[in-house]
């Protein structure tokens, strides 16, 4: 194994980037000699990723594709042109959402030189057949402009080309579209928390945060670490800051960037403020963001639809557990790991047109009332309490036994150099 060239649309900070940061990271303490080349549409800090010993190539035909500014043909041509410099036999080319149709022709290139013989991963952390735009844009460029089989160049039944998935759930989504499940491999994030701050008293860190945000520090401090786009399902999590209002102070940490997820998250911020629903929005530009997980008495997740789920899994490392939606199709391999979650609920469910349903199917307007009618009608209230009992208890967690324990198995399994090594297993396959 001579070099991993690892290959990503862009390096902005977020998931993705984060994730190749830790590949790294991992790859280096486990072989410092390895030579690891990154190479992407653009990288917001440069620095960041040199300092962790890799080189950076930046070739703006990497990123996304805007077709409506661009030649097809001619960009083809260009990226395959810096694959040809860029590329050598022996390589292992590690490359992240390969398959998620921001960039078909990155797509089709790859194809190509998988068809070559050349060693591909593609590291799968969303998938386009869930956003049905992507997968349109990959049918319109892929077999419409240049004629190819979509299925073939997604997949392709190759001795040299393998996927890596976050979950057994997406792994066996693929196995479901045709690929042997030889060549799927289950890689999980690694979770990991370089602690950048003297441990301070967690009750003294919470005064402290409290009175920066201007909060009752008597209260409990509810915290979602999360940017705030529609897939987190933040209606939830508000219809729950209404209901426990008296218990504790309830957080969100981030804004989102995406200027179409701004609308609906700025009327979430105004249905509150009319509402008269004390949620602090965009905690995360105001405090230290570790610290504020330290402070805070729980972790919250609403999300209906995660890939990974980090949220399930890096606040006990900061010793503050849990609470909130569970989503089967990822905690089925965490809970296999011997992580307990004793706070997790399945659905809330809410009285709608003389029905009861799960209040994160409905409509944003629909949900709206529902929330106006939880602060304004104590009979409606009591009736969501009434049907979701475990509502009452959702914020009395203190088994210190559960926190420890889960704690210690975070840091064995999702440790970076238990991420190294399966990486390490993965690429050897390509070796023989």
């Amino acid at each position: 194994m001579k070099r991993i060239v690892i290959i990503h649309y862009h390096l902005n900070p977020g998931g993705v980037t984060r994730i190749i940061e830790s590949q790294i990271k991992s790859l280096k303490k486990y072989r410092p000699s390895l030579q690891i080349v990154v190479a992407a549409g653009y990288c917001e800090n440069p620095d960041q990723i040199r300092s962790l010993g890799a080189e950076l190539l930046i070739d703006e035909n990497l990123n996304y594709l805007d077709e409506n500014n661009t030649d097809p043909d001619t960009e083809y041509k260009s990226l395959l042109g810096f694959f040809n410099r860029l590329f050598q036999k022996e390589d292992i080319i590690h490359i992240h959402n390969l398959n998620l149709g921001k960039n078909p022709l990155l797509t089709l290139a790859i194809s190509e030189f998988a068809q070559k013989g050349y060693k591909i991963l593609n590291h799968a952390h969303d998938f386009a057949e869930d956003r049905p735009q992507n997968l349109q844009f990959l049918k319109h460029i892929i077999e419409n402009k240049f004629g190819k089989d979509l299925s073939e160049v997604l997949y392709p039944d190759l001795p040299n080309f393998f996927h890596a998935t976050l979950n057994s759930f997406d792994k066996r989504r693929l196995i479901d579209y045709g690929m042997t499940e030889a060549k799927v491999f289950l890689l999980p994030n690694p979770v990991s928390f370089d602690p950048g701050h003297k441990q301070i008293d967690g009750l003294e860190l919470k005064i402290k945060l409290c009175k920066q945000l201007n909060l009752d520090s008597g209260k409990k401090l509810v915290t979602y670490p999360v940017r705030v786009i529609r897939r987190k399902n933040i209606g939830e999590y508000i219809l729950l800051a209404a209901l426990l209002s008296q218990e504790a102070n309830w957080l969100v940490t981030q804004p989102p960037k995406n200027p179409v997820e701004i609308i609906p998250y700025d009327q979430w911020k105004d249905f509150c403020r009319k509402e008269g629903i004390s949620l602090v929005f965009e905690a995360g530009l105001k405090v230290d963001f570790e610290e504020l997980i330290r402070a805070s008495d729980f972790c919250f997740t609403t999300s209906i639809k995660e890939g990974f789920g980090m949220v399930f899994l890096e606040p006990w490392l900061l010793d503050t557990p849990v609470v909130g939606r569970d989503l089967p199709h990822i905690t089925e391999d965490i809970k296999k790991s011997g992580i307990k979650f004793p706070l997790l609920y399945r659905a809330i469910r809410v009285p709608f047109h003389d029905q009861i349903v799960d209040f994160s199917s409905l409509a944003v307007s629909d949900q709206q009332t529902c929330i106006s009618n939880i602060v304004r009608n104590e009979t409606f209230r009591n009736l969501v309490i009434t049907k979701n009992p475990f509502i009452e208890n959702l914020l009395n967690f203190k088994d210190k036994t559960i926190m420890a324990n889960n704690k210690s198995i975070i840091n064995k399994e999702y440790s970076l150099l238990n991420y190294a090594e399966r990486l390490e297993k993965i690429y050897q396959k390509f070796v023989g």
